[in-house]
């Protein structure tokens, strides 16, 4: 059995969080930064930072394991941090402005209007089509799509991103069961969705 100390770079900017880790093999918290002092890392202020972060030239190594664990076997600050800066890419991407449900007209030839989310500067861009005006199912999904718009998608990116740093602060125990729900969602946004 080997035992590994993971350290977590925690520089963050705005909404976003630094996602470098270093997998050490250390037994201390101590023992870990001794190690990521060799390769650029910086401990101030009860804090690590990676060395892009550090300012310093020194390139990190970058070590694939030949069996990755699966995304559920990692410990719960690495599932934590990873689902917040997906979702804060997927967030930042995304068509920008407040997301709203909408229903085109009737349009020539009395074809009838498609149910579809709206977002951009004045509700101009077309994000998702759901389905065919006047459809129950094609209305609820447009309503939920325009729910879970980029803004929310940060504030729940913060959410997750704070409940990162009290389980990173308490070397990787889930304390509380608002922290557990945090996991529960990291979870979810993290099974494969078949990205295209």
């Amino acid at each position: 059995m080997s035992t590994t100390t993971t350290l977590h770079c925690d520089t963050t900017r705005g909404y976003s969080a630094c996602a470098s880790s270093l997998i050490t093999d250390g037994l201390t918290v101590q023992e870990a930064r001794k190690i990521a002092a060799a390769h650029g890392w910086r401990h101030a202020a009860g804090r690590d930072y990676c060395p892009g972060c550090s300012g310093t030239r020194m390139r990190p190594r970058v070590i694939l394991a030949a069996d990755p664990q699966p995304p559920a076997m990692r410990p719960a600050a690495e599932r934590l941090q990873a689902a917040s800066g997906l979702l804060l890419a997927h967030s930042n991407r995304a068509t920008g402005g407040i997301w709203r449900p909408n229903r085109t007209p009737l349009v020539l030839r009395q074809l009838p209007g498609v149910e579809f989310v709206t977002g951009g500067d004045h509700d101009s861009e077309c994000v998702a089509r759901t389905g065919p005006a006047g459809n129950e199912q094609a209305a609820a999904d447009a309503a939920y799509i325009a729910l879970v718009d980029p803004n929310a998608g940060r504030a729940v990116a913060g959410v997750l991103h704070e409940a990162f740093e009290h389980v990173h602060l308490e070397r990787g125990l889930v304390a509380t069961s608002l922290e557990q729900a945090c996991v529960d969602l990291a979870d979810e946004l993290l099974k494969p969705k078949g990205e295209q």
